[in-house]
Formats: structure tokens, sequence, C-alpha cells
């Protein structure tokens, strides 16, 4: 089945590809780069499949051989971390690691958030999706079994255990989307992604310009503190939230 209208995506709860979005740079990339790149492709959070069974069938489109590996633990958000209280914006303002503009916009989302739902909010109310405990493995097998994908590989269970040195995995990556939120989920699938990537690999930064999870800029400002490559903004083109991403150039 192909999906031509936007409708069907928005049923289907699918992120439509074909027009212009949030993930723009990760699906530019993939167009641009997926037979010039060896490696396949990893999505860092995957909660009910928007974007990796769009992803899957935009590499179904290209005639790509590519697979897209899926970590995600199915079961919500695991403990917090201290540098995932919403308190941390302000250190990271203090610091000069976000900019005061990023800052005012935390803190009246903060606002609205209150406005709206009448309480205080915290990491796991702070989100429309709460604290994802709704996700849905066996939803996403059935989105993947309606679409016959068989280029998408899940791997359940937290990341400590499913990240490790000891778990094999045949593949390197030339793409990456990073959508895990937390600033322990980070830590720990940072390093697994990026010792895997590909020279010239792509890695979408989908929370380090967040309004809601402080511990994703924290982990990957980081992660990348002592390397040579960096994030980067994408050019904006609309006055919408900044798009970040790195890319592998420095082996």
């Amino acid at each position: 089945m192909t999906l031509e209208n936007d409708w069907e995506f928005n049923v289907l709860q699918i992120y439509n590809y074909k027009l212009t979005g949030k993930l723009d740079g990760y699906f530019d990339f993939i167009r641009n780069n997926h037979d010039k790149i060896e490696g396949d492709i990893c999505e860092i959070g995957v909660y009910r499949g928007f974007s990796i069974i769009a992803t899957a069938l935009l590499l179904k489109e290209l005639g790509s051989s590519k697979k897209i590996w899926g970590f995600d633990s199915f079961s919500g958000f695991p403990a917090y971390h201290e540098n995932d209280s919403l308190d941390k914006f302000k250190d990271l303002y203090d610091n000069g690691i976000i900019s005061e503009n990023h800052f005012q916009n935390c803190q009246l989302n903060v606002q609205l958030k209150e406005f709206m739902s009448g309480k205080s909010v915290s990491p796991s109310t702070i989100s429309s999706s709460m604290d994802f405990s709704k996700t849905s493995l066996q939803l996403l097998q059935s989105k993947i079994d309606f679409f016959e994908l068989d280029n998408i590989i899940l791997v359940d269970g937290n990341y400590q255990k499913t990240m490790t040195e000891k778990m094999h995995i045949n593949s390197s990556f030339m793409a990456s989307l990073m959508d895990c939120d937390l600033y322990e989920s980070h830590k720990i699938a940072l390093p697994f992604v990026w010792d895997r990537m590909q020279k010239g690999g792509y890695m979408f930064l989908d929370e380090y310009y967040s309004l809601k999870f402080p511990g994703a800029r924290i982990a990957t400002s980081d992660f990348f503190s002592d390397k040579s490559d960096k994030p980067e903004m994408h050019i904006k083109k609309s006055m919408d939230f900044e798009r970040w991403f790195v890319q592998k150039i420095n082996k």
C-alpha cells in the first residue's frame, strides 16, 4: 500500500515524509545518501512508530536494501536523573549552553502547560505524550505487518541491556534519529550509535533544542565536548523550533 494523501498519514499516525516538516534534514539526508554511504539506519526512541514506519516506507520507495533498527523499552520512561529536572534549563542558560530566547521559551512552555492543566508539571507531564507509557509494541507490529515491511528490526528492552558491547549488531549506521528524551537514555545511546556511525553519517538530535527535556541537551553537550564533530543547526525554514544534527566527518 502506498500513502498519497496527508490525511492517510494522519489517520495512521505516521510522519508524512512527502511534505515539509520538522524532520526534513533527516529524510533529505537519507534520500541524498542512501546509495552513497554504507550502513543501516537506527532510531532511538520508537514509541508508536510515527517516524520509523515513515523511514521504512521511504527506503522502499528508494529501492534501498537498508534496514532500520528501532530501539525502545516499549514501557514508558525509566526513573528520572536529576539532570532531567526542569530547573536544569536555568543551569544551561547560566552556563551559556542555551540562549536567552531558548530559556525564555522553556519558562513560557511550563507556564502554559500549568495554566492548561491547573497543576505543576514535571518531566512525566510536560510532554503531550506524558511519560510515554501508552506506547504499544503490538500496535507498532500491526503497522509493520499492514505495510508488509521487512526492513524494520525492533530491539525491545532497556538500553542498559540492549546497548552493550556484548550485543551483536552486524551493521554500521549511516543515519540515526535520536529521540529518547532523557539524560540517561542519551548517555547510553550516544556512544553506542556514534561508535557504529560511518564516516559522513548523520545523527538527527530531536531533543537538542527542547522546551521539555534538559537532560538531552546536557548529555549531548557532554558527549561531544571532546570531539571535533559538533552539533549544528539546520537553516530554519520558518519561525518554528530549531532543528539540530551532527555529522561524523572525522572518523
